[in-house]
């Protein structure tokens, strides 16, 4: 998900839900004022587990 802050930056966040469920999954953990946009890519099982991440886990997407 593509994620536009109150200040303008766009942040990438995680989630290990269905598409049908991600944007209101994100919704429910960014601030009020936030904006949030579907990013096409989707992170497939393999990618999930090298993430660590659990089925139904949001985050921030941090590189490095």
């Amino acid at each position: 998900m593509r994620v536009r802050t109150d200040d303008g930056d766009v942040e990438i966040w995680l989630a290990a839900t269905s598409i049908d469920e991600a944007l209101d999954r994100v919704l429910d953990v960014i601030p009020e004022g936030w904006a949030v946009s579907l990013d096409p890519r989707q992170i497939d099982p393999e990618q999930i587990a090298a993430l660590n991440m659990t089925i139904g886990e949001i985050r921030r997407y941090q590189p490095g």
